[in-house]
């Protein structure tokens, strides 16, 4: 890996890297993955019929239907040792990509399983666009990043998560404005992943996430368009291939899209949402957050 790999990442919030871990070994978690969906929901990927056939499996609304109660499957999967391959495979690539040991993995991974919705185009999504991490005055770097493993490939017409390159720039932007100080609460609920990163919580300035979209929308034609419903033809030539620049920061929604193996490492202070799974197969993916080390 080299040095501009690190400058990407900085500048887009989002990077891909390819064929990261074994296939095979990526094939064996998943077999143990849907192994415990199976034991759980009833529900097995081979067998559409599974995928909603009582209330208690996936809920979500018309854009994908998600599982609830999929924490208990990965904290078992963590202690069982089929994540330990999986994770050594990332730690290494990261340890190349950015400074080595600067950054080390939390214990809990996260299913981002996804099944089919009613919605029958793909477009890219209006609603639900959030960032996960507030932005640090005189911090150019989260205190997390989230990390994102294909089990199988994901296509953009299967949901993927849809992010705005450059967007944690444009916070950090905002927060040398915007930012506040005594957040104590805020810092206090991050505490897992900002922990001994600064020495007074009250010294702080930050904008948290919540303070960030409407700022944007407000000073960024961009903006506006993209939390306002539009033609998937339209909106997938404005916001993924033109994309937009502004105070010299450059934007586009990109699909998080890759092959099993795969990885793509995400700055959570970008701002994200999921799309419509307009396919006929459930969207198989995992996150595993690592935090910054001082």
């Amino acid at each position: 890996m080299t040095v501009p790999k690190q400058e990407d990442f900085l500048n887009k919030g989002v990077l891909k890297l390819n064929n990261v871990i074994d296939v095979e070994k990526v094939a064996d978690v998943q077999a143990h993955f849907w192994q415990e969906v199976d034991r759980k929901f009833g529900i097995q990927l081979d067998e559409p019929s599974t995928w909603f056939s009582n209330a208690n499996n996936p809920v979500g609304d018309a854009r994908a239907k998600r599982l609830n109660g999929m924490g208990s499957i990965m904290r078992e999967l963590k202690a069982s040792g089929k994540l330990d391959d999986v994770e050594r495979a990332i730690q290494s690539v990261i340890d190349q990509v950015f400074v080595a040991n600067a950054w080390r993995p939390l214990d809990l991974w996260y299913s981002l399983l996804s099944f089919p919705g009613s919605e029958a185009v793909w477009n890219v999504p209006h609603k639900s666009w959030h960032s996960d991490e507030p932005c640090v005055v005189g911090d150019a770097e989260p205190w997390s990043v989230f990390v994102f493993v294909f089990l199988d490939t994901v296509t953009v017409d299967m949901g993927p998560t849809t992010v705005i390159s450059g967007s944690h720039r444009r916070a950090e932007r905002l927060a040398k404005t915007l930012g506040t100080s005594n957040n104590e609460a805020l810092i206090n609920a991050f505490e897992s992943v900002n922990s001994g990163l600064f020495e007074n919580p009250n010294d702080v300035i930050l904008l948290p996430m919540d303070q960030v979209l409407d700022p944007l929308v407000q000073e960024d034609p961009w903006f506006q368009a993209l939390v306002k419903e539009g033609s998937p033809d339209q909106r997938i030539q404005r916001f993924l291939e033109e994309g937009n620049t502004l105070h010299g920061i450059e934007q586009k929604a990109i699909p998080l899209t890759g092959a099993a193996g795969d990885i793509i490492v995400m700055d959570p202070r970008c701002l994200h949402t999921f799309s419509a799974n307009v396919s006929n197969l459930p969207r198989q993916v995992l996150r595993l957050d690592f935090r910054r080390q001082l």
